[in-house]
């Protein structure tokens, strides 16, 4: 197992479970928060707690220092790249002696959207950094579907803006296991691993799904992205998020990350999980 793992993103969807699951195995872990809130939830998931701002360079060096691999996981925002940026340097400077970059598959043509080019220009800030690396590019989170928990479970309905497109959606979990595999162990230098489920499905699939495991029938419809896009806006997401997610919907309805790959299965050893196995394990969330 590798020395010290400093955790950027600590208490966000990933770098949360990373900072569990790499706890659980009873590895060294720092967590890098950027609020006292954040850092108390660190210690309560057992590992080490700083607190830095990424938009701080000067904030930066304690939390790298005497780190062996820097996992580093940044928000969807207008200035991620610097972010990002401001931490690779840190890792740098601090002679790190990994970084684990939890980047993205974006849907297909990537390069015309934001947060496509901003991945695209944060992997290369790693590539040229001159620290060993890896990068892991996961495709459309399962975890996204809880958005239509509610209606799901109100009216057995699904509105994606996804059209009949198919998606290679993975697991979040198994990002987590493919993330802590990788920051543990040796081989993985200058490797990047596009992360997806074991089929590409598209959102009849999912509604299939809890249909199955709900015992009732679900709908799948498919809404204007302008619609999709204000309703993330009322659900409390930015306006930048909203407008970015809006640009890779299209994508996905024409096919942009139709793909599935096993580098999950290479990476840890087991099967990515199915969206069956979603559905089944969340099942209660959408009203079963």
């Amino acid at each position: 197992m590798a020395g010290k793992t400093l955790v950027v993103g600590a208490t966000g969807n990933v770098g949360s479970g990373v900072v569990a699951s790499l706890v659980g195995k009873g590895a060294d872990v720092r967590g890098l928060a950027h609020s006292d809130e954040g850092a108390t939830a660190v210690r309560e998931a057992g590992a080490e707690a700083v607190v830095g701002e990424l938009t701080d360079p000067g904030s930066l060096a304690g939390p790298f220092d005497g780190i062996d691999v820097a996992f580093i996981v940044t928000p969807g925002m207008e200035n991620q790249v610097e972010m990002a940026g401001n931490a690779i340097e840190a890792a740098k400077q601090a002679g790190v002696g990994r970084i684990v970059r939890s980047s993205a598959f974006v849907p297909e043509p990537a390069l015309d959207t934001a947060l496509g080019r901003q991945h695209h220009e944060i992997e290369r800030l790693v590539e040229s950094s001159g620290v060993p690396y890896t990068i892991l590019k996961p495709t459309f989170f399962m975890q996204n579907i809880m958005g239509a928990a509610q209606t799901v479970a109100s009216d057995s309905v699904m509105y994606w803006p996804f059209g009949d497109g198919r998606a290679g959606m993975i697991d979040v979990r198994d990002v987590v296991d493919v993330a802590v595999e990788v920051s543990t162990s040796q081989g993985h230098e200058g490797m990047t691993y596009t992360l997806t489920g074991p089929a590409s499905v598209s959102m009849h699939d999912v509604a299939a799904a809890f249909t199955k495991v709900l015992g009732k029938k679900i709908e799948y419809v498919d809404v204007p992205v302008e619609a999709a896009v204000q309703g993330m806006v009322g659900m409390g997401m930015t306006q930048f998020m909203a407008d970015t997610n809006g640009e890779l919907f299209p994508n996905f309805a024409n096919n942009g990350a139709d793909r599935a790959t096993d580098d999950v299965q290479k990476v840890t050893g087991h099967p990515a999980r199915s969206i069956d196995d979603f559905a089944g394990d969340f099942a209660g969330m959408f009203g079963g």
